[in-house]
């Protein structure tokens, strides 16, 4: 499918003092092996640029804001998605590459609490009933669909250690919980933030897993839309966070002091590219 994503920000001024020297961060997408980026365009004109964990961010110089005044830019994407299976095309993994994402992607953060004590006794039953990483994975994937019962975009990202309590999340739950109960038992996982496209102008926003087994590589896991392994075109992947468990779609850092942060804003919106013209 080829889509066009249309990306607004609005950046407003709502102290009492000049903004000065700002620079704006904006994720614009991360490397997906089902979707393949055709054009990018940035108003004004910027530099795109790749940052860690295969983000890439667009750098945008901010004007100088006066008190009420806002800067608007803009970013339009054209890109092909297809439907993938993961799990079709095994793949060799390097010891080293195994244990450097041990390193990197089974820690502790932040919505990830791995030593939360209900964490450690769900993953020890799980770990129990099953006998290597892709059949704990499938089954963690299973227990968290069957617990948590789904709810769709709420106010507050709550993380595992909640979800697991309170047994109801969106997106951002279901991904939380099955990436602290993978890390629990050193399953390197990470989680993807996009957006997941049903044919109306303002798509969803959307939250799921990566995870690395052997001989497969990293795998997308959706467990709020019930997807082990395989993604279809409707999905658009634009942040990954692994490292950290948290990145603003928009940073924006800026001289001086003001009485009121800058308000900041995004809006999105896809549609379908018909051969190519729209």
């Amino acid at each position: 499918m080829r889509l066009k994503i249309e990306m607004q920000a609005d950046i407003h001024n709502r102290g009492s003092s000049k903004i000065r020297k700002g620079v704006m961060v904006w994720h614009l997408f991360t490397d997906m092996e089902n979707q393949f980026v055709e054009m990018i365009d940035v108003f004004p004109p910027a530099r795109v640029i790749e940052r860690a964990e295969r983000n890439m961010i667009a750098q945008i110089k901010v004007p100088e804001l006066s008190p009420g005044e806002s800067f608007s830019p803009t970013v339009i994407l054209r890109i092909d998605t297809v439907t993938r299976d993961w799990l079709m095309e095994p793949r060799s993994t390097p010891e080293d590459v195994l244990a450097k994402n041990r390193g990197d992607y089974c820690s502790l953060q932040k919505y990830w609490e791995i030593d939360d004590d209900l964490i450690q006794e769900m993953s020890e039953r799980i770990a129990e009933r099953t006998g290597d990483d892709e059949s704990y994975a499938r089954l963690a994937f299973l227990t968290v669909r069957e617990s948590v019962k789904l709810k769709t975009h709420l106010d507050e990202r709550i993380g595992a250690a909640r979800a697991i309590r309170e047994k109801e999340g969106d997106c951002d739950e279901h991904a939380d919980m099955l990436i602290a109960l993978l890390r629990a038992v050193r399953i390197p996982a990470r989680r993807i933030v996009g957006h997941f496209f049903r044919g109306s102008p303002e798509p969803e926003p959307h939250a799921w897993c990566e995870i690395f087994l052997e001989q497969k590589g990293w795998v997308p896991v959706d467990p709020a839309l019930g997807n082990f392994g395989k993604m279809s075109e409707n999905y658009f992947s634009r942040i990954r966070e692994g490292l950290v468990s948290e990145r603003p779609t928009i940073h924006l850092k800026w001289s001086g002091i003001t009485s009121h942060a800058p308000s900041v804003e995004e809006d999105v919106k896809m549609s379908v590219l018909e051969n190519g013209v729209h």
